[in-house]
């Protein structure tokens, strides 16, 4: 049986343990070494089960605790070419650490096969992950990413879980303080996902099988989790499926541990 738990998530930092009683990984570490190793402890994990930390991209608030954390513990760490060059270049990566382009073919660990996909993201190369446990089923990260791609699509369909992005509610975004040319990036296919346009493809992800999804990288600013979790439920019942009943469906907590999921 495999765990699913985003430790944190949001534009103050992001992690996602997924994990089974073989060891776990880590999808990103983007908030203190001391506070992934609290979030695991209160989920009954430790940081000593890790086998691996995989890396979406080089953005703060997903890398923001990986220097501290391989000072301190020989984990391997997994992303694409474009993120580990800017790792090395801006010294997250200390002397000696264990650093691997992922392979388009999946790497093995404790017994899940993880598979990288290209997210459209304003960063050097960035990677949503698709994970296939020992009992065959399949969970996607998929944030970061201003809209839906065919490559997206294809790694999400059919998979049992997902943690996808909701980042913003677009009526806050448009009247609130960021500066104009922020509010572009955001809405730009290269920014982030809508409340709107993540809803849209749950009901396509539902339809097809997944029924299990966490919503994601949510702005402290420009959304409200009761906006975000609504907005897909409405959108869910409007093709006739019904939360509890149908599918499950959380918000990922900003500062502390979800309720994990088990698959």
């Amino acid at each position: 049986m495999a765990k699913v738990c985003p430790l944190y998530s949001g534009s103050s930092g992001n992690a996602t343990f997924v994990g089974n009683s073989e060891g776990g990984i880590l999808v990103d570490v983007g908030v203190s070494c001391k506070s992934i190793k609290t979030a695991l402890e209160d989920i009954g994990q430790s940081i000593e089960t890790i086998r691996a930390i995989f890396i979406t991209h080089e953005h703060i608030d997903h890398i923001r605790g990986l220097k501290i954390l391989l000072k301190y513990y020989s984990i391997p760490v997994f992303a694409s070419a474009g993120t580990l060059d800017y790792l090395e270049k801006m010294d997250y990566l200390p002397p000696g650490s264990a650093v691997e382009v992922v392979s388009p073919e999946g790497e093995y660990i404790s017994g899940m096969v993880v598979r990288p996909f290209r997210t459209p993201h304003d960063a050097a190369e960035s990677l949503g992950f698709s994970i296939e446990t020992s009992n065959e089923r399949r969970i996607c990260v998929a944030t970061d990413l201003g809209h839906i791609t065919d490559e997206v699509r294809s790694y999400l369909l059919g998979c049992d879980l997902a943690v996808i992005e909701s980042n913003y509610d677009k009526h806050m975004l448009e009247c609130g303080s960021y500066p104009y040319p922020l509010k572009r990036r955001i809405l730009g296919k290269t920014g982030h996902l809508s409340n709107e346009h993540c809803a849209q493809e749950l009901l396509n992800l539902a339809n097809n099988g997944t029924t299990r999804f966490f919503l994601a990288h949510l702005s402290k600013e420009n959304n409200i989790p009761e906006l975000a979790l609504q907005t897909a439920v409405n959108e869910l019942a409007c093709g006739g499926l019904t939360l509890g009943e149908d599918y499950l469906l959380e918000v990922a907590n900003r500062s502390a541990p979800s309720h994990p999921m088990l698959l």
